[in-house]
């Protein structure tokens, strides 16, 4: 019985072995069965060079996400023209989905560039849109990628001829992809060979330096300024050449997350048609009107130019002879015609003064009388019109002159905000709270959450218009007047009567968590005293457990009690100088906890 072959190549073994003849006794017939399994393994072992074809020699892992990569970035620095490098500095992933999210906004809003006239414009369009992508890349394996696609040429790789035998010859092979050992030769030579790092025409000469840090590509795959000037305007705007999109027209660009993103995100340069542009080119190229058919119309425009400037320096000569030809002639001809004219008058003359000699001697008509001509008035004028004595200005009803300003209407809607002339003793006006011990910037909100002009000037500061604190028209007595009708709500005001600056470092210094929690019973009034008070309880009450915890150890708890102090002192900076702009601190974990706490009351 023929030994049993635990492989997958066995199965071919049996058409071969049931094609075998038996003529020999059985003894013969199991030796010869023997002989020719042995033979047909043998056959079936595949040979020491065997190279699978899905899986090629290279030079380094192909498995490895590495190596994936270097091969979609060699594969997309080849077949995409238009290439954006940005430089962004810890973005999150809520920042990522926002700019895209405004990017394919601002893409889907332009139209296509020069398609085929066999597709739609919209299609067009739609489609080179939903092919831009914005991705992070991997910088080191990026500068691998470049130094592939520039210092390496598929083309030059030959296969060497491989040893095999008369009857079986082996043909040649050769292996040029991307990861190959011919690709890791030449770039290690190209790196070794100073001229070819030194050549500054190179691509990757250019490109390296700015393949430094985090980056992220914006890929274009067709050369179209429109789309390149939309998205310049939302990832690198620069007015008035690419200005932002307006609030009105696109809310959500101006949401803080969005603006969060582009603060750290910068353009370094960029790649169009295998040459390297900075953030000026990049610029120039997305400021091409029409795109390529306007580039077209320009390159007809400075051939038409160049062609017309020549005919015009070649005909130059002989249009200035003509022209002085001509000029020479109307000379000559107004030097006749004026001679011609000049005869003609003294013929004149002479015929005048013969007629004037031949009335002299002979006076056959009397002289003729005429009429004297009538005197006219000097003051015989027109009237305005012929049934009025006199004009319109002398009997027009004129305004009288206005002394005082109107009655100030109680519909601040329509009231005036000129400036109204008021006595230098004038009382002050009611509506004005008393001074504060301390002054203080107002900001005032109404009750209805729209912000009270009175902001621009406190209720201290006297009325823009009408003088200090005078009761007849100033902005200041106008605004205080409104924001008492109102009811406006100082953020500067407390429920305790004490500065916000001393209030909000209270929630710090008294006790913490004892004293924020009691801090919270009482202040009602401010938002920002309410958000140290909270971010104080929840951190040190967070503190306070971790005190219990390590109770048993004396060196931790002196530990936890110094980082307590110093705590204590930092935060208490902050809320102390953070008060003039109203900003709230906000440390990891607890300080978005105690917003969005302070956010739901």
């Amino acid at each position: 019985m023929p030994p049993r072959l635990r492989c997958p190549a066995s199965r071919s073994l049996v058409p071969s072995l049931s094609r075998t003849k038996t003529l020999a006794r059985p003894a013969a017939l199991q030796y010869a069965t023997a002989a020719s399994a042995s033979s047909a393994i043998s056959a079936l072992r595949l040979p020491d060079d065997y190279v699978p074809p899905t899986q090629p020699p290279s030079a380094r892992r192909p498995e490895s996400r590495n190596s994936q990569l270097l091969r979609t970035y060699t594969s997309l620095i080849r077949s995409t023209p238009l290439v954006l490098l940005f430089q962004h500095n810890n973005l999150t992933a809520n920042e990522w989905a926002a700019l895209r999210r405004e990017l394919k906004f601002a893409l889907a809003a332009v139209g296509s560039p020069s398609a085929d006239p066999g597709a739609t414009a919209a299609s067009a369009a739609d489609d080179l849109a939903a092919n831009i992508k914005l991705q992070v890349i991997r910088t080191r394996i990026f500068d691998v990628a470049l130094r592939v696609v520039e210092y390496f040429d598929p083309a030059s790789v030959r296969g060497a001829a491989t040893p095999g035998s008369k009857s079986r010859p082996k043909p040649k092979k050769s292996y040029n992809h991307d990861l190959s050992k011919a690709a890791h030769a030449a770039i290690k030579a190209a790196m070794a060979d100073p001229s070819a790092r030194a050549d500054a025409s190179s691509t990757y000469s250019q490109l390296s330096p700015l393949l430094v840090g985090p980056l992220a590509l914006l890929t274009i795959p067709a050369v179209s300024p429109a789309h390149l000037a939309a998205a310049l305007r939302v990832l690198a705007p620069s007015p008035p050449a690419f200005p932002a999109p307006t609030r009105r027209k696109n809310p959500g660009y101006y949401e803080p997350v969005v603006q969060s993103a582009l603060q750290k995100l910068l353009l370094v340069g960029g790649r169009v048609e295998g040459k390297v542009f900075d953030t000026d080119g990049v610029r120039w190229v997305g400021g091409i009107e029409d795109g390529i058919d306007g580039l077209r119309a320009q390159l007809v425009a400075l051939l038409q130019n160049a062609g017309l400037g020549l005919t015009t320096a070649l005909e130059g000569a002989g249009k200035s002879l003509w022209l002085t030809m001509e000029s020479r002639r109307s000379v000559l001809e107004e030097v006749e015609k004026g001679e011609a004219a000049g005869e003609k008058g003294e013929a004149a003359e002479e015929k005048g003064e013969a007629a004037e000699e031949k009335k002299e001697a002979c006076p056959l008509h009397p002289p003729r009388f005429f009429p004297p001509e009538p005197i006219h008035s000097p003051n015989h004028k027109m009237d305005f019109a012929p049934y009025q004595s006199s004009p319109p200005e002398h009997g027009r009803t004129l305004s009288p002159e206005a002394t005082t300003s109107p009655r100030a209407s109680w519909d601040y809607a329509r009231r005036s905000f000129s400036p109204q002339a008021t006595p230098a003793a004038a009382a002050p006006s009611s509506s004005s709270p008393p001074l504060l011990q301390h002054p203080q910037p107002q900001r005032a909100w109404s009750g209805d959450g729209i912000r009270s002009p009175a902001g621009a000037a406190g209720y201290q500061s006297p009325g823009v218009g009408g003088g200090g604190g005078g009761g007849g028209g100033g902005m200041g007595d106008y605004f205080g007047a409104l924001g008492a009708r109102e009811g406006m709500v100082s953020e500067f005001d407390t429920s305790l009567g004490l500065r916000l600056d001393y209030e909000a470092c209270l929630a710090y210094l008294a006790l913490p968590p004892l004293g924020a929690i009691v801090l919270l019973i009482l202040e009602k009034k401010s938002d920002y005293v309410r958000f140290h008070a909270w971010q104080s309880a929840l951190l040190f009450t967070a503190i306070f457990v971790l005190h219990l915890i390590f109770s048993w150890s004396s060196f931790f708890s002196w530990l936890l009690l110094i980082g307590d102090l110093a705590l204590i002192v930092y935060l208490t900076v902050r809320a102390y100088r953070d008060v003039d702009t109203l900003d709230r601190f906000e440390i990891p974990i607890v300080g978005p906890i105690a917003s969005r706490i302070l956010d739901d009351e």
